[in-house]
C-alpha cells in the first residue's frame, strides 16, 4: 500500500479521487503542481472548482457514467488553475469501488496537454500558412519522391495533390533539366541550402514556365537529412517583361548605331551617286564606260536601299503616310510580289469582308510584303503556296500579341496574315528573328535585316507583329494595323506646275562633307543658280555678312563641327526671317526643325537626295518667298 502511495505521489499527472458527487478525496503531488492547490486545500471540496462553468455538465455526464461501471478514457477538455487560467488536460475516469465491489467514487488521471495542444495548434497554423501560400510549397525525398504539396502547386502545375504525392519530382522536370534538378537534390544531401535559383518546369498540359527556386534540407530527429523542402515561384511573366526590356534597351542601342552608320553612309553615296550622274552627262563616252556607270548607279540605288532598311528597323526613316484601304493595296501589289516569287510559288488572297482603311505609308507597306513573300518562297524550295489574308480584329484590353507578349492598346485593327507551309523555324532560332543581322539563311542569301525592317516599318506605323512556327509545317506572320476612318475626297484647285530651273537665284550650299559641296554645288549650278559654299554655320554667316545677306536661300547639313545646322538656322532666323533653308542629312532623326523658322520657308531631304527632288524642293521654297 506504502508502495502505491509513493507510485501516486511520484506520477507526473495528477491523480485525483472523488465521491460520485464531486467531492475530492485524494490529491497527489501532480495534481498541486499542476493547478496550484495544495491538498489541504482541495481534499473535502467541489472537483467542479476546477472545471469552467460551460463544462459542468459534461463532468456531471462523466461522473454519471463512471457510476454506472463505465470508465471514460482519454477525452480532452479543460480545466481552471487557481490562478484562474484556463488549460487543456487530457482525462481518463474510471470507478472507484470498495471491498463489497460497490462503485463508491472515481478515480481521475489528468495530463496538462497545452505544451502538446501548443505544437498542435502550431502545426495547424504552420499547415494553413503553407496551403494559403501564393508560392508553390514542395517537400520530397533525396530521391525525387514527392511528400507534400500545396494548393498553390496545385495551380501552378494544373495537378492535385492526390496526384503527385508519392510520385517523383522529375514527372514535372522537363528531360534537359533533370541532370540540374539531381545536382541540386545532391547539394541540399550536402547541407547546402540552394536560393533563388532559376529554371524550367513543365504543367500538366505540357507549357512550360519559369519558376525561381529555394531549397533547403529536412532533417529527422536525430538531425540526418531525410529530405528537401523547395518553394517555388512562378516568374514566367516577371521573366517575359525583363526580357523585353533587355531586348528593347539591346535594339535602341543597335538602332542607335545603324542610324549613325546610315548616316555617314548616306553622306558618301551622295557623292558618289552625284558624281557618276556628272560623268554619265559627258559625251563621248564609250559604251563599255557607260555601262559600268549604269551599274554604279545600280550598285548606289542599292546602298541606298540598304540605308533605307537600316532605318527603318531603327525606326528612324522618313514617312509619308496616308489613308489606303489593305485589301486594295494588297490586289495591286500581287502581280509584282508573283513575278518576284515566281509561279512554283503562287500567292493566293483570302479577303475577309468590311472596310480595312488603315494609315501606312504605301511604299513601306510595300517593303513589308516584299521582304515577307520572299521569305515565304526561300522557306519552301521545292514550291508551295503563300497565303496573304486579311480582317479585322477588336482588340479587348489587356489582350496579348508578339513575341515578346506585351499588351496591345484596345481598340479596331485590321489583320494581315502572311502564311507559307515550309521549312519552318526552330525555337531556338524564333526567338531572334527579329533581331537585326540575325538570319538563318546561308552566306550570301540575306542581310539578316528583312524582318527586322518589317517590325521596325510596323511599329513606326504604329502595328504590331507576331510569328508564330513550326519545324515542318510553315510559319504564319500576323500584324495588325490600327483601324482609320475612310478618307474624305477633297477639292483643290491644281496647283501650278514646278517651273524647274526657271527661278534663278543665289544659294549659299554648306556642308562639312567636301563632295556633297561640290556635288550639290553642281547640280544647282547646271540649272542657273549661283552657287556659294560654306564647311560650317560659323563660316557661312560670315560669307552672308560679306554680302550683306543678299541670298536667295540655304542648303545645310545639320549635323557639322563647329556651328551646326540647327543653330545655324536659328541665327538665319533672326537676321534674315525670309531666307528659306533646307536640310539636307544622312539621318531623320535630325529633322527637328528650330520654332523659329516659318513653315513654308523649310524642307528637310534625306541623303542621298535624287536631283529632281532637291531642285523642285528649291524651286518650290522659292516661290514660296516670291509668291
Amino acid at each position: 500500500m506504502a508502495r502505491l502511495a509513493a507510485i501516486v505521489q511520484s506520477s507526473d499527472d495528477a491523480i485525483v479521487s472523488k465521491t460520485l458527487e464531486g467531492m475530492v478525496l485524494t490529491w497527489n503531488a501532480a495534481a498541486e503542481r499542476i493547478f496550484g492547490y495544495t491538498a489541504a486545500e482541495m481534499i473535502g471540496t467541489s472537483i467542479y472548482r476546477l472545471v469552467p462553468p460551460e463544462l459542468h455538465g459534461e463532468e456531471g455526464v462523466v461522473l454519471d457514467r463512471v457510476s454506472r461501471g463505465y470508465p471514460v478514457t482519454h477525452i480532452e477538455t479543460l480545466r481552471v488553475r487557481k490562478d484562474g487560467t484556463v488549460f487543456p488536460v487530457e482525462l481518463t475516469v474510471s470507478p472507484l469501488r470498495d471491498r463489497a465491489g460497490v462503485i463508491v467514487g472515481a478515480s481521475s488521471i489528468k495530463r496538462d496537454i497545452s505544451d502538446r495542444r501548443r505544437s498542435a495548434e502550431a502545426v495547424s497554423r504552420l499547415a494553413a500558412i503553407v496551403q494559403s501560400s501564393d508560392d508553390a510549397i514542395i517537400s520530397k525525398m533525396l530521391n525525387g519522391t514527392i511528400l507534400d504539396w500545396n494548393s498553390a502547386a496545385e495551380r501552378m502545375y494544373g495537378i492535385s495533390a492526390s496526384d503527385m504525392i508519392g510520385r517523383s519530382i522529375y514527372t514535372v522536370v522537363p528531360p534537359e533539366y533533370q541532370a540540374e534538378e539531381r545536382g541540386i537534390l545532391e547539394r541540399v544531401a550536402r547541407g547546402e541550402h540552394v536560393a533563388h535559383y532559376e529554371t524550367v518546369r513543365v504543367r500538366k498540359d505540357g507549357s512550360r514556365f519559369h519558376i525561381s527556386l529555394t531549397l533547403s534540407p529536412i532533417r529527422d530527429g536525430s538531425g540526418l537529412i531525410v529530405g528537401a523542402s523547395s518553394i517555388q515561384r512562378d516568374i514566367t511573366e516577371s521573366k517575359r517583361s525583363e526580357d523585353s526590356r533587355r531586348q528593347a534597351s539591346k535594339m535602341e542601342a543597335i538602332g542607335v548605331l545603324a542610324g549613325g552608320l546610315a548616316h555617314d553612309f548616306n553622306n558618301q553615296l551622295h557623292a558618289v551617286s552625284g558624281f557618276a550622274h556628272f560623268i554619265s552627262r559627258e559625251s563621248g563616252l564609250t559604251p563599255a564606260a557607260r555601262a559600268d556607270l549604269i551599274e554604279i548607279q545600280k550598285t548606289t540605288e542599292r546602298m541606298a536601299s540598304l540605308t533605307r532598311q537600316l532605318l527603318a528597323f531603327a525606326r528612324q526613316q522618313v514617312l509619308s503616310p496616308e489613308t489606303l484601304d489593305l485589301d486594295e493595296a494588297l490586289d495591286d501589289t500581287r502581280p509584282m510580289l508573283q513575278r518576284l516569287i515566281g509561279s512554283n510559288n503562287p500567292i493566293e488572297l483570302s479577303l475577309a469582308p468590311g472596310n480595312k482603311w488603315v494609315r501606312v505609308d504605301r511604299a513601306q507597306l510595300v517593303q513589308v510584303l516584299l521582304n515577307l513573300v520572299i521569305n515565304a518562297r526561300d522557306a519552301m524550295p521545292e514550291g508551295g503556296l503563300v497565303n496573304l489574308s486579311t480582317k479585322t480584329v477588336e482588340v479587348s484590353p489587356g489582350a496579348l500579341f508578339d513575341i515578346g507578349q506585351a499588351p496591345v492598346d484596345p481598340g479596331a485593327y485590321a489583320e494581315l496574315t502572311v502564311q507559307d507551309s515550309g521549312q519552318g523555324i526552330s525555337p531556338e532560332h524564333l526567338r531572334h528573328v527579329f533581331e537585326p543581322f540575325y538570319t538563318t539563311k546561308d552566306v550570301g542569301h540575306g542581310t539578316g535585316l528583312g524582318l527586322a525592317t518589317v517590325e521596325g516599318i510596323v511599329s513606326q506605323s504604329g502595328g504590331r507583329i507576331l510569328l508564330e512556327s513550326v519545324v515542318g509545317r510553315g510559319t504564319t506572320i500576323t500584324i495588325l494595323l490600327p483601324l482609320t476612318s475612310k478618307p474624305v475626297p477633297k477639292v483643290t484647285a491644281g496647283s501650278p506646275a514646278l517651273r524647274t530651273g526657271e527661278s534663278r537665284g543665289r544659294i549659299l550650299v554648306v556642308d562639312d562633307e567636301d563632295a556633297v559641296r561640290v556635288v550639290v554645288g553642281r547640280v544647282l549650278q547646271a540649272e542657273g543658280y549661283e552657287v556659294l559654299r560654306a564647311r560650317e554655320g560659323n563660316e557661312a554667316l560670315r560669307e552672308l555678312e560679306e554680302i550683306g545677306g543678299a541670298i536667295d536661300l540655304v542648303v545645310t547639313d545639320v549635323v557639322m563641327p563647329g556651328m551646326g545646322g540647327a543653330q545655324l538656322s536659328r541665327e538665319l532666323a533672326k537676321r534674315y526671317p525670309t531666307i528659306p533653308i533646307v536640310w539636307m542629312s544622312g539621318h531623320p532623326g535630325e529633322m527637328e526643325f528650330p520654332e523659329e523658322l516659318n513653315g513654308k520657308y523649310k524642307a528637310f531631304l534625306l541623303k542621298p537626295v535624287p536631283y529632281d527632288t532637291l531642285l523642285d524642293t528649291v524651286a518650290r521654297l522659292l516661290e514660296n518667298v516670291r509668291a
